[in-house]
């Protein structure tokens, strides 16, 4: 079966030189599908903002949650089975050896890369599995 990775983020270009790695094989063999979303197309304001004065105050800007869930929900309408979200930021977890090997038995990752300060809490509450 092949794993599916959906990557939600400002910057998908980014990931373009992974299609010239071990990964891009593993693409080229049909082992894995890698699609690269920027929920800056599903802002809904003319100048395509993405980004807010934290709720209650506080220095920087974080990641509004609306084009976030929006492209969230462009990927799992219709599923039967929610993919496990995991939140890639420095304050959690460290990426190491068995969690590779633990999410390597899911079928569908959805990778969500924040910036600025962060994103909105109250989007991570509804649908992050993991940070």
């Amino acid at each position: 079966m092949k794993m599916r990775f959906d990557v939600l983020t400002l910057f998908p270009e980014m990931f373009e030189s992974v299609k010239m790695s071990i990964l891009g094989r593993a693409m080229k063999n049909e082992l894995i599908e890698l699609n690269l979303i920027n929920f800056r197309e599903f802002s809904t304001d003319k100048q395509k903002h993405v980004d807010d004065c934290p709720y209650g105050g506080g220095a920087g800007m974080v990641i509004k949650p609306e084009p976030v869930y929006a492209a969230y929900k462009s990927i799992t309408d219709g599923l039967e089975n929610k993919p496990k979200v995991i939140y890639l930021s420095p304050q959690g977890k460290v990426f190491n050896q068995q969690m590779a090997r633990d999410l390597s038995k899911e079928n569908h990752l959805i990778l969500l890369c924040g910036h600025y300060e962060g994103i909105d809490q109250r989007l991570i509450d509804e649908i992050v599995d993991e940070e």
